[in-house]
């Protein structure tokens, strides 16, 4: 419903209001932090943990004749620089298989849903623009497909490393990530997946010089047959590949259908799960045999479409979990379980995108369950339903403490004025956080998942129009003791 003007005019909502919309919170039973004890059987990031990042350098400076790495995006100068190395050695032959599209070539994507909010702050579309530019110029084979989500490196064609971490900083020393060897029988595997897509299912596959710039050039044939794609009867990779095959997909959902005591399932984020039915039956068929669900992700009370799908699994009966780093992606039963690259998410990976993942033998699925375990005796956050705002508000607080952020300063006591024609949905603003962000000179609330441009004015705030929804915008929870609501 909308409220009229006579139903908004001067309401007041305070502190101790609460939400219907439910939210993290923190976590007071946290245990406090120490990296996760790390074995040849799982390799991490976590703060003061660059695990992941120490076999991928040793990967690349090991590797003889052949190395082949699919990422979403590269950022870290240290791979980076240690990619060159190996370039100009002209000893491997290398191979890059990234993500482009039309929006990203032009440094427009929002790439919010793919990458972290550190990842972000990088620069990361002209970064990775520039790095693969210039691998490419030193003799590095680079091809882009739209769709690979996927981060692996295989050396030599027999040692296959499979992680949640994107080739940025970040990833490689501070988001939680997690990475395993792919047992060598298998990577013969992965290396054939590799090189299916570079050769059939890559959009771009060159660079071109127009003047002092240079451009992708694109292909317009992309074809690949189900029968090129290997075979994973017998294997313990996994893969979804766009419409082609969502093998992936379906080992999470038999993952689920064969547990019996207990679901441990991590993530980045959860949404679009009404695209993915299937997944959000197979977990309500679980709850009904009363096996119990631990399900970890990263706290975004800044994503709406995130805090929809995670309460969807919480009114399932799921327990969440959470904290500010996470990025780590698998699924664990009494039996077996799996890492991989996607999230849960029926928008981009699951069902639509390039994406891989391994089955765990017996010592990694023990060890990443224990991990998993871990995680959610030090996590930041558990999710509530209805927390009250100051909940929320104190929740925020110890966020940015954290994360060294500086809020601007408000007054106690806010209110917010719409303009006339202005309409917005009562629950929006009774029910959601109201985040406060400026660009350059611009002042903007987002409400809900809607992005209005406003005027701030010694604690007033007045709504002048709907925008389109913009990434670039640093955004603040809007905190009060009370907040009054006009309608002009």
């Amino acid at each position: 419903m909308f409220y009229g003007k006579d139903d908004i005019m001067d309401k007041i909502i305070n502190e101790h209001d609460t939400f219907i919309g439910g939210s993290f919170i923190t976590n007071e039973n946290q245990m406090a932090f120490a990296p996760f004890k790390e074995s040849s059987e799982l390799f991490l990031t976590q703060v003061n943990n660059e695990g992941i990042k120490r076999q991928i350098l040793k990967l690349i400076d090991q590797s003889k004749y052949v190395l082949k790495i699919c990422s979403f995006i590269i950022t870290d100068k240290d791979i980076f620089n240690a990619l060159m190395e190996k370039a100009k050695s002209h000893k491997v032959a290398i191979f890059i298989l990234t993500q482009l599209d039309d929006s990203k070539l032009q440094n427009t994507s929002d790439l919010s849903s793919f990458i972290t909010e550190e990842e972000l702050k990088e620069n990361p579309a002209s970064t990775h623009m520039y790095f693969i530019k210039t691998l490419y110029d030193n003799g590095v084979h680079v091809r882009a497909a739209t769709t690979a989500h996927a981060k692996f490196i295989i050396a030599d064609r027999n040692n296959a490393f499979i992680t949640s971490a994107n080739l940025t900083t970040p990833s490689m020393v501070q988001n939680t990530e997690s990475g395993v060897y792919l047992a060598r029988p298998y990577a013969e595997n992965l290396d054939l997946l590799f090189d299916v897509i570079f050769q059939h299912g890559t959009k771009y596959i060159r660079f071109t010089s127009a003047g002092k710039r240079k451009n992708f050039v694109g292909q317009a044939n992309i074809s690949i047959l189900p029968e090129q794609l290997p075979k994973t009867e017998k294997c313990l990779l996994r893969f979804t590949y766009e419409q082609l095959t969502h093998n992936l997909y379906r080992e999470i959902l038999d993952i689920i259908d064969s547990a019996e005591k207990y679901i441990y399932l991590s993530t980045y984020s959860i949404v679009g799960l009404e695209k993915i039915p299937e997944f959000r039956s197979a977990i309500v068929r679980a709850i009904d045999r009363q096996v119990e669900i631990y399900v970890f992700c990263r706290g975004m009370n800044y994503r709406t479409d995130h805090l929809e799908g995670t309460e969807v699994l919480r009114s399932a009966g799921c327990k969440i979990y959470a904290d500010i780093f996470n990025h780590s992606k698998g699924i664990i039963n009494e039996k077996t379980g799996m890492i991989f690259t996607a999230n849960i998410d029926g928008n981009h990976g699951l069902i639509n995108g390039f994406e891989v993942g391994c089955l765990l033998s017996d010592k990694q699925r023990a060890t990443f369950l224990e991990f998993n375990k871990y995680l959610m005796e030090i996590s930041d956050y558990v999710y509530l339903p209805t927390p009250t705002r100051r909940m929320l508000f104190d929740t925020f607080s110890r966020y940015e403490k954290k994360k060294e952020i500086m809020p601007p300063k408000f007054p106690e006591q806010l209110s917010i004025s719409i303009a006339p024609g202005l309409s917005i949905k009562g629950s929006a603003l009774a029910d959601s956080p109201i985040l406060y962000g400026h660009h350059k000179d611009h002042k903007f609330l987002i409400i809900g998942n809607k992005l209005f441009k406003c005027h701030y004015d010694q604690g007033h705030f007045h709504l002048l129009g709907k925008e389109k929804m913009r990434y670039d915008i640093e955004k603040y929870i809007l905190k009060y003791v009370n907040l009054k609501i006009q309608q002009n």
